[in-house]
């Protein structure tokens, strides 16, 4: 799924902000992943039109927020990927001195392209909710924990998919920068036809913060893995990382790296081990900032391997092949208008290789005008 910049919010109420926004892209492959070799590509322009409202309350011991955001796209040629895309989330902070927890719910729907799925046109619904807290026992050690659920349906001939993850970490801070420490996670994941797949397994999880210039979250994990039907894994890593680094007011880079294991909507029964890599750069020049991005992610299709199980007798996946998806996307923007209205340029290429009919190239390029009130 794709769409133009976001825009920026305009206060109107003490915590409560609007904006409204208007884009025009040209897309060089409306249907990617869909491609077959005996289709071409299709190029279109379409044009967004959209607004959003965002309530955040006053900073204090318990705070909370609510977003509201939708679009609607209108293609000139293919009208069949027009559509509405919305979504809304509500989050809140707790923050007592030792303990504190933060949880967030959001809710969206989009329509258009899905490169994962290889299908023109997709609607899918994904519900998140996320869970986390600390609890400080000492100035040096603390305790924490963490839950996370994703459920995603689709239309279509798909799976619905439902992730989830559970882990608690114990964290002992070597120095006012770093803390560092052995935990814990649980996952289960499904893809809704009953061939479940669990795993549980040990984590390191380092932080460090140096003020506002450096910032880093990571934590590794060893999945060991089993199926709901009798089928066995071999051990697997989870990754996440996340690193900021702000040199100075006018630049800053950012890296995010993730690797898990997920239910895929396509297969049943089959699961994708998921690894994406994004670095990002921004810069000020004057009053505009320029955004410049890379990601690169790879999908290895994987399915349990059933032990003395006679052939005919359990229905094993066909194999799938893997895909790698590399993408580089730029924008330049600025406000106007006496900082009412934020404009900007943008531009995207994306490639995919493997996936048999998924694979595909594309260019989408436009503008976007986000004006506040």
């Amino acid at each position: 799924m794709t769409g133009g910049p976001s825009g920026v919010g305009g206060l109107v109420l003490d915590g409560l902000s609007f904006a409204s926004t208007l884009g025009l892209t040209y897309d060089s492959n409306v249907s990617q992943g869909a491609v077959t070799p005996s289709e071409t590509q299709q190029s279109d322009v379409y044009l967004s039109l959209g607004g959003s409202a965002n309530y955040q309350s006053k900073a204090s011991e318990l705070t909370f927020g609510a977003s509201y955001n939708g679009s609607y796209n209108q293609y000139f040629n293919n009208t069949d990927f027009s559509g509405f895309n919305q979504g809304a989330g509500l989050t809140a902070s707790y923050d007592a001195g030792r303990l504190s927890v933060t949880g967030s719910l959001g809710v969206a729907y989009d329509k258009g392209s899905n490169r994962n799925y290889g299908s023109e046109v997709v609607g899918q619904t994904s519900f998140n909710t996320s869970l986390s807290a600390r609890y400080r026992m000492s100035p040096k050690t603390s305790l924490t924990g963490n839950l996370n659920q994703s459920f995603t349906t689709s239309s279509g001939d798909f799976n619905e998919t439902n992730n989830f993850s559970m882990g608690t970490s114990a964290l002992w801070r070597y120095s006012p920068l770093t803390e560092f420490g052995p935990g814990i996670r649980y996952t289960s994941s499904s893809d809704g036809t009953g061939d479940g797949r669990t795993s549980v397994g040990p984590t390191i999880t380092v932080n460090y913060k140096l003020s506002t210039k450096v910032s880093l979250n990571s934590r590794l994990g060893v999945d060991f893995a089993s199926y709901e039907d009798g089928g066995s894994a071999d051990p697997t890593f989870s990754t996440s990382l996340a690193l900021d680094y702000r040199a100075s007011k006018l630049w800053g880079m950012n890296l995010s790296l993730f690797r898990d294991t997920q239910a895929d909507p396509n297969v049943s029964g089959g699961y994708s081990e998921v690894t994406a890599l994004r670095i990002g750069y921004n810069r000020k020049i004057r009053r505009a900032t320029l955004n410049l991005g890379c990601s690169y992610e790879t999908t290895t299709y994987s399915v349990p391997a059933y032990e003395g199980v006679v052939s005919g007798t359990t229905p094993i996946p066909p194999p799938q092949p893997d895909r790698d998806y590399l993408s580089f996307d730029s924008s330049l923007g600025m406000t106007i208008f006496q900082n009412t209205t934020f404009a900007s340029i943008f531009i995207r290429y994306s490639d995919q290789s493997g996936g048999g009919a998924n694979a595909f190239d594309a260019v989408q390029t436009g503008v976007s005008l986000s004006r506040s009130f």
